[in-house]
């Protein structure tokens, strides 16, 4: 007899929790349902809320972004100018883009630990070498910027490079780049301070067998992993050629339509920072290896990079 009512019990409770549950899950439903409708709705409002951009621009409205990340400008036509451009127009005979290779190099005095993974820190930097006007029509027309004295820490540092004493120096002027330099595809920066230039050419040889151009830029520095630019100055040095004439195209063999451009080498050169150490035999400041660098005219960099 006991056996048939626990079944009945059994059946009962199994008919309870089925309709309870189920009605539960209805509930649930509901709620959820209501609640996507809720959040659906909410998301419409706050888009409608938002300004049309696009109906601000044709009206003529200026908007300001206050990260620098984000602002860009046009500027002669269709070129983009960011914080990786340089700041103002300048005469493309004298910009160049570098492209910057960080990383421990053969022979570095840099410390053991430093680049030991064989990491690299790459990344871009456009500059401007502004020279004297070589010529009057160059005067008449303000086709190159006056250059401006570099500041003399910057021109003690790039006096301590040359080692040759028969050498001359030109004078050390301020260069003008952009005001980052472009890390990991623009996703990064670094901080550009200062830099100046000067020539160094030897006395008794021509100016194209001879010359080097130095350079100098003072960077905040940035660090990955065991990989650092340390903050401070960086020491360039490339071949130079001097001043190529280039006729232009308006015929008649104007001379006022001639340019003269700076050539650079483009090959390789190498990156130096000044550290005290104990290499040369006792404690004293040392230029040790960074990284090495390439220096390509910045028109023709542009049409390959496309930024």
């Amino acid at each position: 007899q006991q056996q048939p009512q626990l079944r009945v019990q059994r059946i009962r409770q199994q008919q309870h929790q089925q309709f309870y549950y189920g009605r539960r899950s209805v509930v649930l439903g509901a709620n959820e349902k209501s609640e996507a409708e809720r959040l659906l709705a909410k998301a419409k409002a706050i888009r409608e809320s938002l300004p049309d951009t696009a109906a601000a621009t044709d009206d003529g409205a200026s908007t300001s972004n206050s990260n620098e990340s984000t602002t860009a400008t046009r500027q002669g036509g269709n070129r983009i100018v960011s914080k990786f451009s340089l700041p103002s127009p300048q005469s493309s005979e004298s910009n160049f883009r570098l492209y910057l290779d960080i990383g421990r190099e053969s022979g570095t005095w840099m410390d053991p630990r430093w680049g030991a993974s064989g990491r690299r820190i790459e990344c871009t930097l456009d500059i401007a070498f502004p020279r004297p006007s070589t010529s009057a029509t160059e005067e008449e027309e303000g086709a190159t910027t006056i250059p401006q004295p570099a500041t003399e820490e910057i021109t003690a540092g790039l006096i301590k490079t040359v080692t040759t004493k028969s050498s001359t120096l030109s004078p050390v002027y301020k260069l003008q780049s952009a005001p980052f330099a472009r890390l990991r595809g623009g996703f990064d920066e670094m901080k550009i301070i200062d830099g100046g230039y000067c020539v160094e050419s030897s006395a008794t040889a021509s100016l194209s067998s001879s010359s080097t151009l130095r350079f100098c830029i003072d960077v905040v520095g940035t660090t990955d992993l065991d990989v650092t630019i340390p903050e401070g100055k960086l020491y360039f040095a490339l071949p130079y050629f001097g001043l190529r004439t280039e006729r232009g195209g308006g015929g008649g063999g104007d001379d006022s339509q001639s340019t003269s451009k700076m050539e650079l080498s483009n090959k390789e050169g190498t990156i130096t920072v000044k550290q005290m150490g104990w290499h040369t035999g006792w404690y004293r400041e040392e230029s040790r290896i960074l990284g090495v660098f390439r220096a390509v005219p910045l028109e023709k960099a542009r049409g390959r990079d496309k930024f």
